[in-house]
Order: structure tokens, then C-alpha cells, then sequence
């Protein structure tokens, strides 16, 4: 659903909260909701590499800082932990709904230092960015048990270069989905439920209107107030395609709140976070926390996409990207060879039975070749025939043999 008229109209008004930042916004303060406008307030950003946009939403907490999704960065190998600087990343920041606040290069670029691209484990990074000056701050809802609803939300631009926003996608969600077929599809999420929300809410890409994508980030409803919670980390995709295809998928979104003491030791001050003043209210106060990672990551028949999902031949797994760029499957290319192999065999017996059949028939014709010289001769026997009595030529006597 979109914002604007059709947005899901709330009640206005104020609720106090516990903010914890850094000095005078450790107090108590009062949050304000502006109604059918809700994300009016709120300052969002989208991540631009080498001046392109991508589907990658950035979860501001100050002018100068913000949550990304690591699978969104490019890195100089597959073990993601030096990442490719040559790429030029800017953050592009709205006033609200369409409004433009400005365009900021970052400066400095922080995977989590427990990310695992295989998997998508600990999928987030903190940029660290310019400013024009005009400090703000972007609190983030930091409880789970809090959120009696979720926002969901996708922001894009009509126009990166000229700084020009679409109105944000927003759809409203409590879920009912069972959490088994979640964790079916996707064993990271089987293994780390408190740190990853699964979904398949999608909205369609501005890339292409016959695909529809995730949502990019999610907001913590505590009514009447909201804040940013989470963002998007990657899918899993039931049979051979993407999200154009009309597939089974399952969107999961990483939770920022696990992350909250790591972006404090990246940044060098306190994160701000959002949440009630309640007693049950606890603190991940771990810098180095990490979800389980699990051993056996694919699930058959599922492939997984993560990162900027308007350029999908650079999100992909490693198989897909083969077959992106033209090239053939691992699977295809084992099937190849073995046909190969069965047919190279096959081959070789026929070969070898041919041989066989030539050599037998080399075999008798030599045989009967020289058979005619090694003939056995056999000495010539004269028989002599009786005489005939009546033969006028008949000799009176034979001569006598010794």
C-alpha cells in the first residue's frame, strides 16, 4: 500500500518513551506522530554505488552514521572482510516522503566483523558519512518485545542524479505466518529467530513491474510511536528463478538491536535507541556478538539472494552468478562431463571391439597365407597296372626289381 490518502490513517499524539543517547538525549523525551503521514518524520536513505541506486535502504542514526546490509557493499574476495573501496559509496538522504535533504560520500565502510556471506550471518555494516552540517538523530527502536504492529517500507528515487524520491511503499504487518515454513526454507533463521524477521511481503521493483521485491527496512510500532528496527538481509527462494517468477519466497530482515554495542565501538559514541521504561527491558551490551552460524547452509531446491536486488548478477549465489553471465551451472557442468565420460566409454568399447574383430581377421588370413608353404609334399606313387593278357604289346617279362 502507499503512503499519502490510502496510508493507514493513526491516531495522533504524544507518548513518552525511554531514548537512550548521547547527553541531553538520555532524558526522557516525547516522540510526535503526524498521523496519515507517518514517515513525514522520519529521515530515510538509500545507498548509492558509483551513482546508481540500489535497493538498499540505510538505517540513518545520526547525520553522519547509519546500519547498511553488508551484502550490499563489493568486496576484494569471497571472505568479505577487506571491502572494495574503488567502488564509490554515497548515501542519499530524503526529508520525508519526497523531499530531498542531500547526497553524502562515505567515508568510511564497516562490515561486521562476524559477517558470513554464505549464510548471510551478521549482515550489517555501519557507513560513516558526510554532512552538510545540520546535525540530526534517528532513533532505533531497540526491543522486540515492544512492537505491537510493524511498518514495513521500501524508498526509492525517480531520479538518483537529480535527487528526486517516489512516494515510499509502506504496508502494515502483525504476522500469522508459522515460523516452521520460515525456518525451512532458510537454516540461518532456524538457528536465529530473536535476531531475523520472516515475511513474504513483497512490493513492486521500480526495475521491472512484472517483479516484486522485499520490503527494505522495518519499523517498530510502540503506538503511537515508531522507529527503525531492522533492514532487509536476504531471501530464500523456492525452485529455479528469482522474484520475477511467481515463486514460493521468504524475506528475512536482521534485527539492529544485537547490533547496537558493535555500532557503539565503530562510532565512538552512544548508539540512540528507543524503547519503554519498563523493568523487563534488557541490553545486548556484547560488541562482538555474532548469531549461530549454521554448518549445513543450503536447503534443497531453495536458492538465497541477498543485497542490491536491482542488479541481481551481483547479489546471487556463486551458481547463479555462472548462469547470469551465460555460463552454465556447477550442477550442468558435472552433468556434462559425466555424458561425456559415458560417451568417451562407449566409444572406446566400440574401438576396442573393432580391434579385436580386425586382429581376429588379420589372424586367419595370415594363417592361410603361409599355410600354402608349409603344405606337407607327399612323394608321387606309382601303381603299376596289371597287363593285360590280351595286349599284343605286351612285354613277354618285366624287368627284375631288387
Amino acid at each position: 500500500m502507499r503512503l499519502g490518502n490510502s496510508l493507514l490513517t493513526l491516531a495522533a499524539g504524544l507518548s513518552t518513551v525511554f531514548a537512550s543517547s548521547p547527553g541531553e538525549l538520555s532524558t526522557p523525551t516525547l516522540f510526535r506522530r503526524n498521523g496519515t503521514e507517518d514517515l513525514q518524520a522520519f529521515k530515510g536513505a538509500v545507498l548509492l554505488k558509483n551513482g546508481e541506486q540500489t535497493s538498499c535502504e540505510v538505517a540513518l542514526m545520526y547525520s553522519t552514521f547509519g546500519f547498511v546490509s553488508a551484502a550490499c557493499l563489493d568486496f576484494t574476495d569471497d571472505t568479505a572482510k577487506t571491502v572494495n573501496m574503488t567502488t564509490s559509496y554515497e548515501v542519499i538522504i530524503s526529508g520525508g516522503l519526497t523531499s530531498s535533504y542531500g547526497r553524502f560520500k562515505a567515508s568510511q565502510v564497516t562490515p561486521n566483523p562476524n559477517y558470513d556471506p554464505a549464510s548471510y550471518a551478521n549482515n550489517i555494516a555501519i557507513l560513516q558519512f558526510d554532512s552538510n552540517g545540520d546535525e540530526f538523530v534517528n532513533y532505533i527502536a531497540s526491543w522486540r518485545a515492544d512492537w505491537a504492529n510493524m511498518y514495513f517500507v521500501r524508498r526509492s528515487l525517480s531520479n538518483a542524479a537529480g535527487g528526486a524520491w517516489n512516494q515510499p511503499a509502506l504496508t502494515t504487518y502483525n504476522s500469522n505466518l508459522d515460523m516452521t515454513d520460515c525456518a525451512k526454507a532458510n537454516t540461518l533463521f532456524m538457528y536465529n529467530q530473536n535476531d531475523l524477521i520472516c515475511n513474504q511481503l513483497t512490493t513492486t521493483s521500480i526495475m521491472n513491474a512484472t517483479c516484486s521485491i522485499p520490503y527494505a527496512s522495518m519499523y517498530g510500532v510502540i503506538d503511537p510511536n515508531a522507529a527503525i528496527a531492522a533492514i532487509y538481509s536476504h531471501s530464500a527462494v523456492y525452485g529455479q528463478g528469482n522474484f520475477c517468477n511467481g515463486n514460493k519466497i521468504y524475506n528475512y530482515y536482521i534485527v539492529m538491536q544485537n547490533y547496537v554495542h558493535w555500532a557503539m565501538s565503530v562510532i565512538g559514541k552512544k548508539a540512540p535507541v528507543f524503547h519503554t521504561r519498563i523493568a523487563e527491558y534488557t541490553e545486548n551490551m556484547d560488541a562482538n556478538y555474532s548469531m549461530t552460524i549454521p554448518g549445513n547452509k543450503n536447503v534443497e531446491s531453495v536458492l538465497v539472494y541477498g543485497g542490491d536486488l536491482y542488479h541481481l548478477n551481483t547479489t546471487m549465489t556463486g551458481e547463479e552468478k555462472s548462469e547470469e553471465k551465460g555460463g552454465l551451472s556447477t550442477g550442468a557442468i558435472i552433468g556434462i562431463l559425466l555424458g561425456l565420460l559415458a560417451l568417451l566409454a562407449l566409444l572406446g568399447y566400440f574401438i576396442h571391439k573393432k580391434i579385436k574383430e580386425r586382429l581376429a581377421s588379420n589372424r586367419v588370413r595370415r594363417w592361410w597365407f603361409f599355410g600354402r608353404f608349409e603344405k606337407e609334399e607327399k612323394p608321387e606313387h606309382f601303381d603299376p597296372q596289371m597287363a593285360d593278357p590280351n595286349d599284343p604289346h605286351r612285354p613277354s617279362a618285366y624287368p627284375v626289381q631288387f
